[in-house]
């Protein structure tokens, strides 16, 4: 079934009124027809199985509720993925895939080694990135669209999630020959909300592992070979979400 995520206040009563955008991929992408069910979310958990309406005088597309239900592909932990600033086809792919591993919030970070060092983005890149987590969410079936933060610079980053999760996890190549368990860090702490770290291209320098340990965040290994960024960003809130049962 084809999912659309809507403004809230486009859904009123037991009727949906689409806006263009959606009436017009209704339309003429997916052809849709009169009655033609599609499920709806307003990005509060609920999901609505609608009976599509075509207006046969206008563009205008709406449709009944049939019924309401809660969502239950939204992971119990609250998952943040705090990933290096770097290329667009990278970030692209990072919010495309961590949008469907589970990923709840995005948060760029710049750091001594990122491959891009500003933290100013523009209204039409912000745009691209939210339309590519919304069509990741509805494909992958999500209840809620993960929020994009704005980038801050490494140290203020770590500011800001610590201040809303209680446990933070960087992934670091070092860890390997340190002994930390991911398995083992994960049994022994709040698992309600979890940030990760993962590192620029070039990794993460010393004194910036020393910030974030001084920030309360736990190394962890990824295993014993490097991986490439962005394959780490994927697979850190995979295994996380797996070892937690979700």
């Amino acid at each position: 079934m084809n999912r659309f995520f809507i403004d809230p206040q486009q859904i009123k009563g037991d009727k949906v009124e689409f806006p263009a955008d959606i009436a017009h991929q209704i339309r003429h992408v997916l052809r849709l027809r009169e009655g033609d069910r599609v499920a709806v979310l307003d990005n509060s958990g609920s999901v609505f199985d609608v009976a599509i309406i075509l207006n046969a005088d206008t563009n205008e597309v709406a449709g009944n509720i049939i019924s309401r239900e809660m969502a239950t592909t939204e992971p119990l932990t609250r998952i943040a993925l705090c990933f290096g600033m770097t290329n667009r086809d990278k970030v692209e792919l990072i919010l495309q895939k961590g949008t469907e591993v589970g990923v709840s919030d995005f948060f760029p970070f710049v750091s001594s080694r990122t491959l891009v060092q500003s933290t100013n983005l523009t209204k039409k890149k912000v745009a691209r990135w939210e339309a590519i987590i919304r069509e990741a969410a509805e494909q992958s079936g999500r209840g809620r669209l993960p929020e994009l933060h704005q980038p801050a610079r490494f140290e203020d980053c770590l500011a800001e999630v610590g201040n809303q999760f209680g446990l933070a996890l960087i992934a670091w190549e070092e860890s390997a020959t340190e002994g930390h368990s991911l398995y083992e860090v994960l049994d022994d702490e709040d698992r309600g909300a979890i940030a990760l770290f993962v590192g620029p291209e070039g990794g993460f320098s010393e004194a910036e592992i020393e910030l974030a340990r001084l920030s309360r965040c736990k190394t962890v290994s990824l295993g014993a070979r490097i991986l490439r960024m962005e394959t780490a960003a994927i697979l850190f809130p995979a295994l996380v979400l797996f070892a937690l049962g979700e």
